[in-house]
């Protein structure tokens, strides 16, 4: 292990020593290739069998059922170009290495995910403190201020017979969406759920969800977003009645 931090060490100031322009993936990217990505922490997680059969295009996973080109945060080490599925109906995140001439599939465990980006979306691993039902993995709606949103995706599944065989389809459900705020976690289906946690607020957030009522219905995420920022401003205007 301390050779392995040596080394990347050793690359981080080669690369700052003769090249201003060298990327931080390209860093990365080469003190894996130097280490071997077998001999990571990638390959520490835990053998995938699928329990299902799916036969067309309603799978389990995020957006597509290849392997995708991806960046992760595994036990504190950034890992660029790995190609991973995130599985929405089991919560899992999989990868797919290479090693000799094999490739072996393996879920990782769940709290050693810090962060990921598949296909432009970033997506946290959360665990709360005031819900444990709420840990697993979320997609990040807003997070720069105090008062940060949350997506998490859903996918419903549906047991199908024919003449020859039983198989499964996962269909996209209505996603869930939740708010952080002073490291709570808290469910975000309607200005009740606002109110509760900031009853002081409660006429500025009857206010806009009323302006914004067309939006809320239509377009979701873009509300979550709007909601985000106004949130942000209001707190930052009421900081000391809050």
């Amino acid at each position: 292990m301390f050779k392995n931090y040596f080394l990347l060490f050793f690359i981080l100031i080669s690369s700052a020593t003769f090249s201003q322009n060298y990327s931080e993936e390209k860093i990365y990217s080469l003190y894996d290739k130097q280490v071997g990505i077998e001999n990571s922490v990638l390959f520490r997680g835990i053998e995938y069998v699928e329990l299902h059969r799916v036969i067309n295009e309603f799978h389990k996973f995020f957006e597509v059922n290849e392997f995708v080109d991806a960046s992760i945060i595994y036990n504190d080490q950034k890992f660029p170009n790995v190609p991973i599925k995130y599985n929405v109906y089991d919560d899992l995140i999989l990868v797919n290495l290479q090693y000799n001439q094999n490739k072996s599939i393996f879920k990782l465990i769940n709290n050693r995910v810090q962060e990921f980006y598949i296909n432009g979306h970033q997506f946290i691993y959360l665990e709360t403190s005031n819900d444990i039902d709420l840990n697993g993995f979320f997609e990040v709606i807003d997070r720069e201020g105090a008062f940060k949103i949350y997506k998490r995706h859903k996918k419903d599944m549906q047991e199908r017979r024919d003449k020859q065989m039983v198989y499964h389809e996962f269909k996209n459900d209505k996603p869930d969406y939740y708010f952080e705020f002073q490291n709570d976690v808290f469910e975000l289906r309607n200005k009740r759920n606002l109110f509760d946690v900031f009853p002081k607020l409660k006429s500025e957030i009857r206010n806009f969800y009323r302006a914004n009522r067309k939006e809320f219905r239509n377009n979701p995420e873009d509300f979550m977003k709007t909601l985000a920022t106004e949130m942000n401003s209001l707190l930052s205007n009421f900081q000391n009645e809050i």
